[in-house]
């Protein structure tokens, strides 16, 4: 289930980062990078979970939380995702 839960997160993510105009492209960049990681670790292509990514992840709920907060509120959706399956 928390995988599902994570999936659903990072689709709705890259959806706000498509729609956000006023993200720059680094940004985005950035964040839908952070994204296909976390993607390829739910599909189980990589060989173990990055312990990092929560750390990331957080970094960019800061950068976004302001000015963004619906994708600050995905970054958090997911971080508490991650929290919760002990990362």
């Amino acid at each position: 289930m928390p995988k599902e839960e994570l999936q659903n997160s990072v689709s709705e993510l890259k959806t706000h980062l498509n729609g956000a105009a006023e993200v720059s492209t680094d940004d985005k960049e950035a964040l839908t990078d952070l994204a296909v990681r976390l993607e390829v670790m739910l599909n189980g292509s990589a060989e173990h979970w990055e312990e990092d990514l929560v750390e990331e992840f957080e970094k960019q709920l800061i950068q976004y939380e302001e000015a963004h907060p619906l994708i600050a509120r995905v970054i958090s959706q997911i971080i508490t995702t991650l929290n919760g399956m002990g990362l």
